[in-house]
Formats: C-alpha cells, sequence, structure tokens
C-alpha cells in the first residue's frame, strides 16, 4: 500500500472508518460512512484510495448514509491486527507517533470526528472526539500530535447520554498551527470546520 494511501487510512480509523476481517484469512477491507451531506468527501475518499479499489457507493437509505468497502488485502489486515488487537474494540495502537506523522491522516481525522467551537471575534478552539478510546489512548495521541506537529491539547472530559467520554481541545495557542497543518487536506464539503 502507498504511504498516501495507508496515510489516509490511519486518520480514518481514528475516525469514522473500520476494518472487517475476512475469516478464515488474514486478509481485511477498510470500510467508510457518511452521511449525504458529506457524499462529496466520501467520493474523493473513494479517489484516494482507488489503489484498493473501493466498491461504488452503496446508500442506508434510512439513516441517510452512504458507504464503500475496498478489496480484501494483507496489508489492510496488517493494520486491523494493531488497532483491533482484541478482535472487535478499536485501540490506539502503541506505534500512533510512527503512523500519525502526515497531515493528511491528521486533516482525514479531524474531518471525521472534529467540531470546531467558533465564536465570532474572542474563541476559535477544534475538538476532536475520542469518545471510542480510553483516557490512555488520548493521553498517548496528545502526545503524539505534541511530538509529530507541535500542536498542544489537552484530554478533556465530556458527558453525552449520560456517560462519559473523553475528547481532544485544541489549546488556543495551537490553533494557528492546527489550521495551517490540516488546511491544504480539508475538503470543501468540511470547509467549515476551520473556518
Amino acid at each position: 500500500m502507498e504511504k498516501c494511501v495507508q496515510s489516509i487510512i490511519v486518520g480514518s480509523l481514528l475516525g469514522d472508518g473500520w476494518l472487517n476481517q475476512i475469516s478464515p484469512t488474514l486478509k481485511s477491507v477498510f470500510c467508510l460512512k457518511c452521511n449525504d451531506k458529506s457524499i462529496g468527501y466520501l467520493e474523493w475518499i473513494r479517489k484516494e484510495i482507488r489503489e484498493l479499489k473501493p466498491s461504488v457507493l452503496k446508500s442506508v437509505e434510512k439513516y441517510s448514509q452512504h458507504y464503500f468497502y475496498t478489496q480484501s488485502r494483507e496489508d489492510i489486515g496488517n493494520l486491523r491486527k494493531i488497532f483491533y488487537p482484541n478482535e472487535g474494540k478499536k485501540i490506539v495502537p502503541p506505534n500512533i507517533k510512527s503512523l500519525l506523522t502526515d497531515p493528511v491522516s491528521l486533516a482525514i481525522w479531524y474531518q471525521d470526528d472534529g467540531t470546531l467551537d467558533f465564536r465570532s471575534k474572542y474563541h476559535r478552539n477544534a475538538l476532536i472526539a475520542t469518545h471510542c478510546f480510553s483516557f490512555e489512548d488520548c493521553v498517548l495521541l496528545k502526545d503524539t500530535l505534541q511530538e509529530n506537529f507541535g500542536i498542544k491539547v489537552s484530554v478533556c472530559k465530556c458527558q453525552m447520554r449520560g456517560k462519559m467520554y473523553y475528547r481532544l481541545y485544541v489549546l488556543s495557542e495551537s490553533m494557528d498551527c492546527f489550521v495551517e497543518t490540516i488546511r491544504p487536506h480539508i475538503h470543501q464539503d468540511y470547509a467549515y470546520k476551520i473556518r
């Protein structure tokens, strides 16, 4: 798999993407689903990873969503081993610092799971939902963003539907660096996330 394609997959795995193993082989497929408002983004990702031979977009009409999946491959299966070591539960792999090095990975992750807290004239901070990851995973991501991109974030608690989750909050002093790092890789469907 080309490095730029792997970077997209890594960013998406931190966000909305997932990997399904094709039993009984070691091969897996990469899958991504978006709501219909972001269908242009989904098509863009499909085009960028065409070497993985993605399917045509398929609809989930009940939920106004579309998705695709790729060809099954062993190199995707290798990624599944590190992101899903406990069969079924996605984690942040211990070697994330060597995987999350390309700005495109960060941009894909933010487009999938990020929001911009923007108040005209005095406030602009990015948040990245990390609800499926443990506190330890979030600290590892925090350290990775600082070390690999010079972006400072804090790990915050948030409550949703009565449960506590974690998310990453980009500190004000790092917002300009964060936006300039990801701007070249932001699809027009998500331009509002960087204002």
